[in-house]
This record gives structure tokens, C-alpha cells and sequence, in this order.
């Protein structure tokens, strides 16, 4: 069936004036609305933004390249709409026409919506033959635009979001607002970074390099959100955990669920899948482009995997679908821990020794608290006067600890991924940035309450970092590819400044000398931002990979900053002068964390080559190295009036004590 034109009368009358109870969706390049004809059809009714991004070629590449594909797992365009309207209006007291374009696409209905909606593990979720049949229809369609369009077409943009889904859970790849013909086999380059950020190759966001690899890296990532769950953030998903061990851990998480339910050879015809489908998308989010695999030989692996189950019983699964139009939230508070502390202490008193500074000796590590966890909880905030920290998981449960006890205070979690959550301590509330862009405020005195839910970036934009001001109502936060948001919650959370860093933002943290300022993370470099001007006052550059973390520290009373970077060095930075003082070499992989010690002159850098180096903070040699043996590092906080800091590995948490002889005072 041919699109046809249709008016933007008609698209007004059949969205009741694209109302917000018909809105489905708004991405980066347009509001997405349910429409219904009076005979009941429904389509979905796509509203272009007229923005200075938008010069018509987004709008010229979806309808051309939806106009030529005709594949039962890409969507289906069905009409399109381009007027031109003049208006009579007023520049400079003279009458003058005014033109207004109205640009729209109308595509079938999905009415399950996007795969985003269904992204979880937990065992009311999808069953594994649904998983299955949508990571194989995303691959068929993947591989009609690959191989079997002339000549190919990358999406550039495949992401969950972009994946939606028919009324028999069957995908179907959608927005190809950003897609390219591609004639040649081979690299080329763009000189804008576009696409959703946690779902792009370090060659593409380092070196703007595409390829026909570009799609199976953003494909590898879908398929393990879909079997595994979405995690935390996503950035370094594909190096977090070695693939073997990945591999047995998710596929013992899935055997033990599909024992309740299946037995004898479904039961191992089902757990072969996922093994194979894991062993994909791990192989297709290879750093090195030239060892992921083709479509053609995904398809085949799939293919070979399918054939030893015939017909999967999907239509039974599909009588317990989850609904994605409520938002489910437990909130609970406790007192007892899910750590298993006693057996973790027994267990592990033997191995004490593994977890050892290379610069200390065994017995100075005896009260090192060493929790190994099958999903571990990474440390994100320390409570300023109470001794707490807030915890994440890759499942979206988020946890208050007390570091002193070990017992778990509150716990809570979502049916999606918390990205960002912070203390605001004197408000006795709690923050949390979701996947969905939205931002969530709760108190943590028993019983817990939900303060606030707004809306703070657009669907599309995961929050990726919030911080909160430590004197002034105000709390910023961060979507991917979006602006930096500056709301105040004295005034019912109103946004009062915006401001556009130049890149995607990683981390952001105000300025403790002058809390006017804050600088933020911001793809190869970090920039310093003033919120009483929204203007962008200086640039602090010489990594040679992103720049994905760090951190203020003082010596004497000069302010300095300390960056963290993918290419496994860090640098120290004179705030005043903004020149880079020193680099730390060192480690052999991405550095994924920094942060200075409030009550000892030590920097501590966290990196995925799974150990914490300490640099002296006056003179900046390495003092020691700590290795727990417990995976890659996830983040470090300091535990304030101690020596004490909580690091998050792969595997586990560590409260640990740094051995200093002689502590100084407050060095920030």
C-alpha cells in the first residue's frame, strides 16, 4: 500500500487537536500522536519540530527510505503530510505574510508500544520465547535494510525506543530520521555525532567513523538489554564483566526461571538459545569493529538454534503480558540487609589477603568489608551527616545502607533503569534520574512518600547525572543529548536555566569554592558553566578518548580538578590558570571513576583494569594500589569523617579503610 497525502486538518481532527491524552511519545525530532479515524483505523501521527536542527533533511530521509523498505519487521508508513500555510502578521509595525510549514508521517499503530516498555528481567516480565521472537524479528528486519536494500541502509539509531511492537509482540524497527544510504563498503565519516550515545561504538563516538559494523554494535546492545535487562547506564556495558562469565551468570539466572515452568529437552532447547543469542551480542559489541559478526551470520546462528525447538508456544505467554501504561514502584522500608553478611564474612576471611594495597601488608586490611554480590549494588551518593550511602543496581533497585551496620534502610525499584540519584540531605528527601526522563523525589523517613514526578527530559534522553546545590534550591540534571536543566524545587520544580554543553554529558558537579559555577564531564574534555548566566566560561582539553568522570579537590587554597578518561590516564587541572598540571599514568584500561578523599590528601582512581590507585593529592605519586579481585571498577565515594571509602566492582561492594600516617586536614 502506497502512503497517502493527508491533510493537516484531518490529522488535527483525528488526535483531538494533538492533545496530551493522545500523546504516545516525543523524540529529539518530533512528537509522536494516536490518531483514530471514525471508522475506528488507527495510525500513528508523527509531528516534525520546526527547530534550527531540523532543515528538512531528517524529514527527507524517513520518508524516502520508509517509502522504498517493504518488510514485515520494519514499521509501515501509511500517509504523510507537508503543507505550506500563510498567515497575515506584523514585523516592524509593517503587515507582512507569515509562512508556517506543517510536516507530519503517519505509520501503522503499534499498540504495545516501544520494546523500551519491556525491557526488564524481573519474572513477571517477558517470557524467553517473546524475547526470542523479538530478537530475531529485529535482526530480520536489520538484515533487510543490510543486505537486501540496494544499496544498504544503516539506521544509525537502533535503540529500544526505536523498536516497537505489534498487538502479537512481533518489532518492528522504526525512526530512520538519522539512516544512510551507504554505497560503498567501507569507513567513511560524518562530522556530526548523532544517535543515542549508549548505544554507539567507541569508533563512531571518538572518531566519527561509520561503517556496516556501526548497526551490529547498536544491535549486540538491544539483544542484551533484552535478555538480561537494561543496566544502570549503560556506557560501558560491553566491557563491565568478562563475556564467559557474563554468558554463565545469565544463563544460570535464566535456567533457574525456566525450571518452574519447563522440563527435559524445551528446557535445554531454551537455555541453548540463550546462550547463543548472549554469545552474539557480546560478539558484536567487540571494541574492534572487525571481529563483530554480519547480520547474514547472526541470522544463521539464530536460524540453527531455532531449529531444534520448531514452533514456540508464544500465543499461551502472551495471555500474561505485562501492561507498559502503568508505572510500577515498590517502596519498602527495612532493617535487615539482602547481603548475607555473615556468610560473606566467613566465606571471605580466609581470602583476605586478595584484597590488599600492593603497598600494605595482610593485617591491614582485617577490617576491610568485603561483600561479593551476584548483582551488586554501585555506591552513588554518601549522606553528609548520616552514615549512608545510596546504592544502584543493573536491575533498577536502589538501596540506603548504613556503611556502619551494614543493614539495608530503604529499598525500592522500578519496572525500568534508575540512571542518577542523589541525597538532598536537608530536605530529608532523596532524588532519582530514570531511563524515561523523568525525575522522581521521595522522602526517606519511614514511610517512605513520593514528593514529586516530572517529566525532565525528553523519552528518548536517559537522565545520565544529576547534583544538587548545597546551599541554593536547586538541583541539575542531565539527559543524553540533551541540554543541562537547572530546576528549583522552592518553586514546585520549575526548570529556571538551560544550558548546552557542547557534547554529551557524563558527570556534573558544582563548583565547592564557588558554587555558582559547576563543570561538567562532556565527551574529550570538561567545560565549567556559570547558573547565574548560563554562560559557558572555559574548557579544560588534552585527553585523547572521552572524558567520562571527576572530581574538585584544594591544595593549599588554590582550587584544582582531577579527570578521568578513557584513554587510562588521569589529569590534575589548575582551575585558575585552567592548564593541566600533572598526568597520571598507570592503569591499563578506561578509567571510570575519580574522587578526592574530604578528610585525607588522597585522589583515588577507579579503572576497568579492576584496580584503585592512591595519588598523593600535594605532590601526586602513586601511593598504593588496591586490588579485591572482585571485577572492574564502577565508582568510588568517600566516606566523609572517616578514612573510609565504598568502591563498586562487577562483582561486589568494598568498605574499605585508606592506611594514611599522616592525615591532614579537610583538603576541599
Amino acid at each position: 500500500m502506497n502512503p497517502t497525502n493527508v491533510t493537516y486538518e484531518l490529522l488535527e481532527e483525528i488526535t483531538d487537536g494533538f492533545s496530551e491524552e493522545r500523546k504516545l511519545g516525543e523524540g529529539g525530532y518530533g512528537t509522536v500522536y494516536k490518531g483514530e479515524h471514525k471508522n475506528g483505523d488507527k495510525i500513528a501521527v508523527k509531528i516534525l519540530h520546526d527547530t534550527q536542527d531540523f532543515d528538512g533533511k531528517k524529514l527527507q530521509n524517513e520518508f524516502g527510505n520508509l517509502m522504498i523498505v517493504n518488510h514485515p519487521n520494519i514499521v509501515q508508513l501509511v500517509g504523510y503530510c507537508y503543507e505550506i500555510k500563510h498567515t497575515h502578521g506584523q514585523v516592524k509595525g509593517r503587515p507582512v505574510l507569515v509562512a508556517t510549514i506543517h510536516r507530519a508521517l503517519c505509520f501503522e499503530y503499534m499498540p504495545r508500544g516501544s520494546l523500551e516498555n519491556y525491557l526488564s528481567d524481573k519474572v513477571d516480565g517477558l517470557d524467553w520465547p517473546i524475547r526470542y521472537k523479538i530478537i530475531k524479528g529485529t535482526c530480520e528486519g536489520l538484515k533487510h535494510l543490510h543486505v537486501e536494500m540496494k544499496p544498504p541502509i544503516y539506521h544509525l539509531d537502533l535503540k529500544p525506543a526505536n523498536i516497537l511492537l505489534d498487538n502479537n509482540m512481533v518489532p518492528k524497527i522504526a525512526d530512520f530520521g538519522l539512516s544512510r544510504f551507504i554505497t560503498e563498503d567501507k569507513t567513511m565519516t560524518t562530522k556530526t555525532l548523532v544517535g543515542t550515545i549508549t548505544y554507539l561504538p567507541r569508533e563512531y563516538i571518538e572518531r566519527k567513523e561509520i561503517s556496516n559494523k556501526l548497526d551490529i554494535f547498536s544491535l549486540g546492545v538491544v539483544m542484551l538489554e533484552i535478555i538480561a535487562g537494561p543496566g544502570p547506564t549503560g556506557r560501558f556495558r560491553s566491557t563491565e564483566i568478562p563475556s564467559q562469565e557474563f554468558t554463565d551468570q545469565v544463563l544460570g539466572n535464566w535456567k533457574t526461571r525456566l525450571e518452574t515452568r519447563r522440563n527435559g529437552s524445551l528446557l535445554e532447547a531454551y537455555c541453548q538459545q540463550v546462550k547463543t543469542c548472549t554469545e552474539i551480542a557480546l560478539k558484536c559489541m567487540d571494541t574492534d569493529r572487525e571481529n563483530r559478526p554480519n547480520i547474514v551470520e547472526i541470522i544463521n546462528q539464530i536460524n540453527e538454534k531455532e531449529a531444534i525447538i520448531g514452533e514456540l508456544p508464544i500465543d499461551r505467554a502472551l495471555e500474561k503480558l505485562p501492561s507498559h501504561n502503568n508505572e510500577s514502584v515498590t517502596l519498602e522500608s527495612k532493617l535487615a540487609s539482602h547481603l548475607n553478611l555473615n556468610e560473606t564474612k566467613e566465606n571471605h576471611e580466609a581470602d583476605h589477603h586478595n584484597s590488599s594495597s600492593s603497598k600494605e601488608k595482610e593485617e591491614d586490611r582485617e577490617e576491610d568489608q568485603i561483600i561479593p554480590m551476584e548483582h551488586p549494588d554501585v555506591p552513588i551518593d554518601v549522606h553528609p551527616s548520616e552514615p549512608w550511602i545510596l546504592t544502584s543496581n543493573m536491575f533498577g533497585s536502589v538501596d540506603i545502607l548504613n556503611y556502619n551496620t551494614l543493614t539495608q534502610l530503604v529499598t525500592f525499584s522500578f519496572g525500568g533503569t534508575v540512571t542518577a540519584a542523589k541525597f538532598i540531605a536537608r530536605k530529608q528527601w532523596f532524588v532519582v534520574g530514570h531511563h524515561d526522563g523523568f525525575i522522581r523525589v521521595y522522602t526517606y523517613e519511614s514511610p517512605v512518600k513520593q514528593v514529586k514526578r516530572f517529566k525532565a527530559h525528553a523519552w528518548s534522553w536517559t537522565i545520565t547525572t544529576l547534583d544538587v546545590h548545597p546551599t541554593e534550591p536547586y538541583l541539575l540534571s542531565v539527559g543524553s543529548q540533551d541540554q543541562i536543566k537547572l530546576w528549583d524545587w522552592n518553586k514546585d520544580w520549575e526548570c529556571i536555566r538551560t544550558f548546552d554543553p557542547h557534547g554529551v554529558a557524563y558527570q556534573i558537579k558544582f563548583n565547592p569554592k564557588d558554587t555558582h559555577k559547576f563543570a561538567v564531564a562532556s565527551l574529550m574534555d570538561a567545560q565549567v558553566w556559570n547558573i547565574r548566566s548560563s554562560r559557558h566560561e572555559f574548557t579544560l582539553s588534552g585527553h585523547v578518548s572521552i572524558v567520562d568522570c571527576f572530581d574538585f579537590f584544594t591544595r593549599g587554597n588554590q582550587l584544582y580538578m582531577i579527570t578521568g578518561s578513557w584513554d587510562k590516564t588521569a589529569k590534575i587541572w589548575d582551575c585558575q590558570r585552567r592548564t593541566c598540571v600533572q598526568t597520571l599514568e598507570g592503569h591499563t584500561d578506561c578509567i571510570t571513576c575519580v574522587c578526592s578523599h574530604p578528610d585525607l590528601p588522597i585522589l583515588l582512581t577507579g579503572s576497568n583494569d579492576e584496580t584503585v590507585r592512591l595519588w598523593n593529592a600535594s605532590t601526586f605519586k602513586l601511593e598504593g594500589v588496591l586490588d579485591f579481585e572482585l571485577g572492574k571498577v564502577t565508582a568510588i565515594v568517600c566516606l566523609k569523617g572517616s578514612k573510609r571509602v565504598a568502591i563498586g566492582h562487577d562483582a561486589g561492594l568494598v568498605i574499605t579503610e585508606i592506611r594514611h600516617e599522616k592525615p591532614a586536614p579537610s583538603n576541599r
